[in-house]
């Protein structure tokens, strides 16, 4: 219903063009061409008023985007309330060169000292921080440039990954081996650390015994074009006898898809529909490769 003066010389001009009928004293609808007149005006007044794409506005203020880029930065900048990019964004990203980061810190214990050689020729001694802190933490977007993992005093024979920082914190390190943490969202800062050693350096992963640790070691093995190796104390039953949990992940077990080395020594906590955490491990003294 129009009765207001000030709109008769629109609805005037709107059944001039025959876009409004008139179906009564003061009423009116639209006419097919006046809705598809009005859909199309507001379709352009939407896209007038709408924020400009991140990429154009980008380039209006001269921003430039590096080749590597915190992943929460650009969704902010892409207004998405988390990190979700979708695969076709991410191969849209990799091909204009900019990789997404998450910009975790990768963690490194050894018994001895050793030295990261980077692109460039740059040499970092690590002993100094290994003797006054322990260990040395390198920032993901570095590892893109780590070279050479050079050891200090004789061969490194073995590297242990670990997703558990518990387990990282206090587990026993032997001489010859590189004890490494990193989230399991970074499978791709591992395996740069694990490409800076020598080829015939072993490899074992410490994770938890359950079904979601083994899909995650097996694709981190996969990923390192390694055989799947589980870092696991060399007397395991009496932890699982003190600390196997009911699984919470309502997936259960699946003994074929577990390799029989494995299953060897956890079968009890596979038929009980159990779990077992790293960090329960941690402490153990003495430690062998599974796999």
């Amino acid at each position: 219903m129009i009765r207001g003066r000030q709109w008769q010389p629109l609805v005037g001009l709107l059944r001039d063009n025959q876009l409004l009928l008139a179906v009564g004293q003061h009423r009116y609808e639209l006419t097919p061409a006046g809705r598809r007149y009005l859909t199309r005006e507001l379709m352009l007044a939407e896209i007038a008023t709408a924020p400009p794409e991140p990429e154009e506005w980008l380039h209006a203020q001269g921003w430039q985007l590096g080749e590597q880029v915190n992943e929460r930065v650009l969704a902010a900048l892409y207004r998405k309330s988390e990190v979700n990019f979708s695969p076709n964004e991410q191969i849209d990203f990799e091909d204009k060169g900019i990789r997404l980061c998450a910009d975790q810190l990768l963690r490194l214990r050894a018994a001895q000292p050793f030295s990261l050689f980077f692109s460039g020729g740059t040499l970092i001694d690590a002993a100094p921080w290994l003797q006054a802190l322990g260990e040395v933490a390198l920032p993901e977007r570095t590892l893109a440039g780590l070279g050479k993992i050079l050891w200090g005093e004789g061969d490194i024979a073995r590297v242990i990954t670990t997703d558990s920082v518990g387990a990282f914190a206090e587990l026993p390190v032997d001489a010859g081996t590189l004890l490494v943490w990193a989230p399991p969202s970074a499978p791709l800062a591992l395996q740069q650390v694990v490409a800076a050693l020598p080829p015939k350096v072993q490899w074992s992963h410490l994770t938890a015994l359950d079904p979601a640790g083994v899909d995650r070691l097996q694709a981190l093995a996969q990923r390192l074009g390694r055989p799947a190796s589980w870092w696991l104390p060399r007397d395991l039953a009496p932890i699982l006898s003190a600390y196997a949990q009911p699984l919470t992940d309502p997936r259960p077990w699946e003994p074929s898809r577990i390799p029989k080395s494995l299953l060897a020594v956890c079968s009890g906590l596979v038929e009980s529909n159990g779990g077992l955490s790293a960090e329960v491990c941690a402490l153990a003294p003495a430690w062998h490769a599974v796999g």
